[in-house]
């Protein structure tokens, strides 16, 4: 099939409306800022196509408002017989039922039908429960904390993105945690380079946060 047949059918699957609103509603409290340009809850950017290329910071951020037990699996999407595409998504379960939430090509299908047409070819998957855990002790105290990456990588990251973004980086690196990628695609944060703010944590889960993208890995 042709890259267009693929999602045409993605596209014209039925997904009833109760699954639709039960993911728009977990991320009602998620604000999104994408470098300088855009800022918004998760559903309307990605209607606007403003998410596409954000893959991996979008798919880590959202896992956080997600039950523990959806995955997010980063690997190889064959658009057609010639071209894969790299990127992550979000696999989910409702009503006993699993299904894919791909904000970044704003699709929303049952899992066989995406696996199935989009002949997905994982490389590494994790669950939203190990995102979750690596995020709030990330943020209670970064500098204490193992990290993927050595201290001159961190250095070097923090370098570029301030010479690179100027004022906007450095204003809000003060009230931000920043989460910088690595090369491993079995790690929660990978590739993430986000500065997350405005952080509430209820019992243990996520309520609401503010996420800045500054660099797309």
């Amino acid at each position: 099939m042709t890259e267009q047949e693929r999602f045409k059918i993605l596209a014209n699957e039925h997904i009833d409306k109760e699954v639709y609103l039960y993911l728009k509603n977990m991320f009602d409290e998620l604000n999104i800022e994408i470098m300088g340009r855009y800022n918004g809850i998760l559903f309307d950017l990605m209607r606007s196509g403003r998410l596409e290329g954000w893959c991996w910071q979008t798919t880590e951020t959202a896992s956080l408002f997600m039950p523990n037990n959806s995955v997010i699996y980063r690997g190889n999407l064959f658009f057609n017989e010639y071209k894969k595409y790299y990127h992550s998504f979000i696999q989910f379960e409702y009503d006993h039922e699993l299904y894919v939430f791909d904000p970044c090509l704003c699709l929303i299908n049952t899992a066989n039908l995406y696996f199935k047409i989009l002949d997905v070819e994982v490389k590494a998957s994790i669950t939203a429960k190990e995102i979750k855990t690596y995020f709030m002790e990330y943020i209670s105290n970064p500098p204490k904390k193992e990290r993927h990456y050595s201290a001159e990588t961190e250095a070097a990251a923090d370098r570029f993105m301030r010479k690179f973004f100027g004022d906007d980086y450095a204003a809000n690196k003060e009230k931000e945690v920043v989460i910088y990628g690595n090369d491993d695609p079995t790690t929660p944060m990978y590739r993430n380079n986000s500065g997350y703010k405005n952080v509430v944590i209820e019992n243990k889960d996520v309520k609401s946060l503010t996420v800045h993208y500054y660099m797309n890995a």
